[in-house]
């Protein structure tokens, strides 16, 4: 510190302490005079010595600056007298200057009870250059913290869950998107609401014990049905865990609820499929022995109405007998072509009779106060279809309307050909040609245009919460795109609805080659020597009277064992009906694959009550003709011829593939 050399008293001590510090100091009279200074301010502020004497004029150092252009442009007389005035009115001032060479400088001056004032220096550039890197630390992390809120808030919104943050009054502190549309809402709108406000009154009945117990600290996992404004009801499980802090007390709950509707339709349908399996396997059961009774009835009925010739006993009593068996067989036949699952196997269909024969199964399973009416042409063409899907899509069409109408009303069903012309066939993209139409019409509800759209959807129902699984009509949209044709609904509230489905004809398909018939394969002599192969012995009185009545002799075997056992015994065997399902290591299918290794001459017939007459997957079963139970003398007699063609066509085959080996 600088003060007049002969000052060593008390004063000076001081100022040579002062000296010491890191600050630099001034100390100017009330003329601007200097008195006082340090070497630590002439450091800073880059002053040479000379310039600090005492009684040095405040306004050389101004100057001194200004000259050096640390004050920036200007006139340095005029930024000289701005300082020095403002230094004149002595008030106390506090600023930062940033000098060129990059150090900035905190000045602070304050004036003196005899005027004056006193400066101090202090360099505060590491502070600064502190501070600048802690702002842009926080900076920094303040954008990688709104950069990770940002895909926090993606997530939650995009994850196929509602997210809920609940203060411990239930009032809404965060809700994610998926959780606020399912109640009309954006999350800016839920955010501040209480449950109350949000929630229907009964979902908060029903939840409130839930929530309770994660109140006292449990996690909560339950499934509920909840009805959302729109008057929907979904299938929810929630996820409620608890918000504690440090102190233990709960202060809130995180919310997470899934929608699991569409998991519990498709449950709901998988049982469902699994009891129509069921249904389809017992069916096929019982119709074996259905069938094997029917057999007998048809079988001793038919030729005692025919020993009796025509008259008022057979007219009144064995004809309504008869028929009444023949139906039997038929809606059996029906019903196991519903109840079994098999590949898609479209062949030319005659749809009128489908339509019929459907039409009697639905007569008798819907409530009497639904009308059914049937209305179509008699030039319908055949159209290429899987009859048994067919069948399963009026069914399903007939459920719809029988809910759409609630049990009374009226269904029509129109049958008709139809020319698809080029306008329509590129709208619907489909080829030209005939095709056949069929409109399936309720007087029910109707749909509105939502729903129409929407109605082919799988699992989606306009019904009420457990009364649809939505997959009725997906399966019905299903089997006409399967089948190469279109549907379309039009509908509205009040007005019923009709479904319009167009069919391919069967011209539609690629020709096939052609097989061979009874006109060109020559016909054997019927004298040929038949094994009957039945183990239940009424059904096997009754068919060996049929076989009887066409003129073949016949041996019989209750077993397929023992039919083996006389065919090792008797050469004269030409032709051999058998059941599939019989006692013992061999079956039906089992003496088949026999005789075409060892016997390929014998004509083998087959035949069952079963629902499926579907043979192995295996060359030497290969179109052997099958006849299901009852079959009528008719059916017999074609199925037998076509047994020996196949028979006479094997041993061609054979005889010409051992000539080629021989040459």
């Amino acid at each position: 510190m600088r003060d007049a050399p002969n000052d060593l008293g008390l004063s000076g001590l001081v100022l040579e302490g002062l000296g010491k510090l890191d600050q630099g100091i001034t100390i100017f009279d009330q003329h601007l005079r200097m008195i006082a200074w340090n070497d630590q301010f002439l450091e800073m502020c880059d002053y040479p010595a000379h310039l600090a004497f005492q009684g040095a004029d405040f306004a050389s150092f101004i100057h001194y600056n200004a000259a050096r252009g640390e004050y920036g442009p200007g006139d340095p007389d005029v930024l000289v007298a701005e300082r020095v005035e403002k230094a004149r009115r002595f008030e106390r001032h506090q600023f930062e200057r940033a000098r060129p060479n990059g150090r900035v400088l905190e000045v602070t001056g304050s004036p003196l009870p005899g005027g004056g004032f006193v400066t101090i220096y202090t360099d505060v550039t590491e502070r600064r250059n502190q501070k600048a890197r802690l702002q842009q630390l926080v900076e920094e992390r303040t954008h990688a913290l709104q950069l990770s809120e940002a895909r926090l808030k993606l997530i939650a919104d995009e994850v196929p869950a509602g997210i809920a943050h609940i203060a411990r009054d239930m009032k809404v502190l965060y809700a994610n998107r998926r959780f606020a549309g399912a109640y009309g809402r954006t999350p800016e709108e839920v955010i501040g609401l209480y449950a109350s406000d949000i929630l229907h009154p009964r979902t908060l009945s029903e939840s409130a014990r839930f929530f309770e117990q994660s109140r006292r600290g449990a996690l909560v996992d339950f499934e509920m049905r909840i009805e959302l404004p729109d008057g929907r009801f979904k299938d929810i499980r929630t996820l409620l865990r608890p918000e504690t802090p440090s102190s233990g007390e709960v202060i809130g709950f995180y919310l997470l609820s899934i929608d699991v509707t569409r998991r519990k339709a498709t449950m709901s349908a998988l049982m469902g499929s699994q009891k129509m399996d069921a249904l389809g396997r017992m069916a096929s059961g019982i119709s074996h022995d259905f069938n094997n009774l029917l057999t007998i009835i048809l079988g001793n009925l038919v030729p005692l109405a025919e020993e009796l010739g025509e008259g008022e006993l057979v007219a009144d009593y064995l004809a309504p007998a008869i028929s009444a068996a023949r139906r039997g067989s038929a809606l059996t036949q029906r019903l196991l072509t519903l109840a079994r699952r098999e590949q898609f196997a479209p062949e030319p269909t005659d749809i009128v009779g489908a339509v019929e024969e459907i039409h009697t199964l639905l007569r008798s399973s819907l409530p009497r106060s639904l009308e059914i009416v049937q209305e179509y042409r008699t030039d319908v063409p055949s159209a290429l279809v899987d009859r048994a899907q067919l069948e399963m899509a009026l069914l399903n069409l007939a459920i719809n309307a029988k809910d759409a109408t609630g049990g009374v009303g009226r269904i029509e069903i129109e049958v008709a050909p139809y020319d698809l012309p080029p306008e329509e066939a590129e709208l619907l993209h489909l080829p030209v040609g005939h095709y056949v139409r069929i409109r399936f019409s309720d007087d029910g509800c109707g749909m509105s245009a939502e729903q129409t759209e929407r109605v082919f959807e799988p699992f989606y129902t306009s019904k009420a919460a457990g009364a649809g699984s939505g997959l009725g009509l997906s399966m019905v949209y299903g089997f006409v795109k399967q089948s190469n044709g279109a549907i379309a609904v039009d509908s509205a509230p009040g007005q019923g609805a009709r479904f319009t489905i167009l069919l391919p004809g069967v011209e539609l398909r690629a020709p096939a080659e052609p097989t061979p018939t009874a006109e060109t394969i020559p016909e054997a002599g019927a004298a040929e020597l038949l094994l009957l192969v039945e183990d239940d012995m009424q059904v096997r009185r009754t068919i060996r009277r049929q076989i009887a009545a066409l003129g073949y002799p016949l041996i019989e075997a209750e077993t397929g064992d023992e039919a083996l056992n006389l065919l090792d015994h008797i050469e004269e065997v030409g032709i051999v009906l058998t059941d599939i399902d019989m006692p013992g290591k061999t079956d039906g299918f089992a003496l088949a694959r026999h005789l075409a290794a060892t016997r390929p001459e014998i004509a083998v017939l087959l035949m069952s009550g079963q629902a499926s007459l579907t043979q192995p997957d295996d060359g030497a079963l290969s179109d052997i003709p099958a006849l299901r139970k009852p079959f009528t003398d008719a059916q017999l007699t074609d199925a037998l011829s076509k047994a020996r063609q196949r028979a006479r066509r094997d041993i061609s085959r054979g005889m010409s593939i051992a000539e080629r080996s021989s040459k």
